[in-house]
């Protein structure tokens, strides 16, 4: 029996050091590239197929070899069916022959492998990582956005509309859900993603309709390029500064702050505790944010167990930022220097949980939530000296809507005659017709206050 594949990444394979230094391509590693297409084309070399299991990246991952050179390794959407193959054959080799080649600066070629008939299609490899502990409900995670939303509506409706004879769907309902459903996946790294778009291209190659074929051309361009490392950061730079900068995950900065009162490199060494717990050795890839996404999609992760270690990294790299420190993987040792250089190890003072003297509770717009309301404030307030910095979570907590202005008086009974002196400036920070505050910090104080 015949079965073809698809073997990519011949771009990477003509040159190495391209994939391994993340290099930006160059007119002369694409004539590398071609050169080794039309050689490929016009000699027509046996391709052998074998398993590489110690891939750092993919351990699901193929290698296509001729004469004892790399050229290329078995497209994501045919690995499944050429690891299976492998497993029920006698030898850890599947031998091919080379039916096209399309030379250009990211080709690829087909090869035609004669095995016998495939009995079982085994899971991937990466697919039976043990995600339990990701999957745990009391995990921080980022809520789904707007284009995992669309995705998940556009999957629904696209999976109904194809369940039957696709030839059948509408022509335009298709266009409208395909397009909605790529858009809402061009940054879903999830196990659940890959499986659909696996599984829509190969209902759409079943039409008889040529235009409703030719419907999977943006759907295969969008899984040829997802998983390459060079164009994964391309593709995600964006989404992730969104997403690192969002409202939502912002107030989870500002609560795990809070919550490690002053006292960041002991939480910061809680949350590696966490992360070196990624499977496959992931945690020693830390700061290289295209290798660590890329292993993740070539891992079969479950999307909310990608989102439970995506909320974990981006914290990190805001707890990073906010130390001054470098995004990389940390020792016993790098704690204890960072400690004794003092990187905000040790707080000027233990917090302790602060009680209101009911001085501001007039002002606070829900009675039950005075003490915490109270709490926070004095928190955001601890070791300011300025006006300005010490009324602004008093401003965020007004802008938030939990308290209404508090008098001069009711401000001094809470929080002591020393914490300010003067009136002026007080009446000047908090009046609401002023805007005296903007910018990151304020919003991340106001959304703390409406997280209360």
């Amino acid at each position: 029996m015949k079965y073809r594949f698809r073997i990519s990444g011949v771009h990477y394979a003509a040159n190495p050091e391209a994939e391994e230094r993340r290099m930006a391509d160059t007119e002369e590693m694409h004539e590398k590239t071609r050169a080794m297409l039309r050689k490929l084309e016009s000699e027509r070399p046996v391709v052998s197929l074998l398993a590489d299991p110690s891939n750092h990246y993919n351990p699901d991952c193929v290698i296509a070899f001729s004469r004892g050179k790399r050229i290329g390794r078995v497209a994501d959407e045919c690995v499944n069916k050429v690891k299976s193959l492998l497993a029920q054959s006698e030898d850890p080799i599947l031998f091919a022959h080379i039916e096209e080649v399309a030379v250009r600066e990211h080709g690829w070629l087909m090869v035609c492998v004669e095995a016998e008939e495939l009995k079982e299609m085994l899971p991937l490899q990466s697919s039976t990582i043990d995600w339990s502990m990701w999957l745990k409900d009391d995990l921080m995670r980022l809520s789904p956005h707007q284009q995992i939303l669309t995705e998940m509506e556009a999957y629904y409706m696209l999976k109904n509309m194809l369940r039957g004879n696709v030839d059948e769907a509408d022509l335009e309902e298709l266009r409208t859900y395909l397009g909605l459903w790529m858009q809402g996946s061009c940054h879903d790294l999830s196990r659940e993603t890959r499986e659909a778009r696996t599984q829509f291209i190969a209902q759409l190659e079943n039409a008889q309709r040529e235009e409703v074929r030719r419907l999977n051309e943006p759907l295969k361009e969008q899984r040829t390029s997802i998983c390459g490392r060079m164009a994964l950061i391309e593709r995600t730079s964006q989404w992730w500064t969104e997403r690192l900068e969002s409202e939502e995950m912002q107030r989870l900065w500002m609560q795990w702050w809070l919550d490690n009162e002053g006292r960041p490199l002991e939480g910061l060494k809680r949350l590696d505790e966490q992360l070196r717990r990624m499977p496959g050795g992931l945690y020693g890839d830390m700061g290289q944010r295209d290798v660590v996404l890329s292993r993740l999609y070539y891992m079969n992760t479950p999307r909310k167990a990608l989102d439970a270690i995506v909320t974990l990294l981006m914290l990190r790299e805001l707890a990073c930022r906010k130390m001054d420190i470098e995004m990389r993987p940390m020792t016993a040792a790098d704690y204890a220097a960072l400690e004794r250089h003092g990187v905000m190890s040790k707080p000027k003072a233990p917090l302790k949980t602060v009680k209101s003297k009911k001085a501001l509770a007039p002002a606070v717009v829900n009675a039950a939530k005075v003490d915490e309301v109270v709490h926070l404030l004095a928190q955001l307030m601890e070791g300011k000296t300025k006006p300005k910095d010490v009324l602004m979570p008093v401003r965020a907590a007004m802008d938030a809507g939990v308290i209404r202005r508090p008098t001069w008086e009711e401000f001094r009974g809470e929080f002591g005659k020393e914490k300010l002196k003067s009136k002026s400036s007080y009446s000047d920070y908090t009046k609401p017709e002023n805007q005296p505050y903007s910018g990151n910090d304020f919003e991340t104080m106001k959304a703390a206050f409406e997280a209360l």
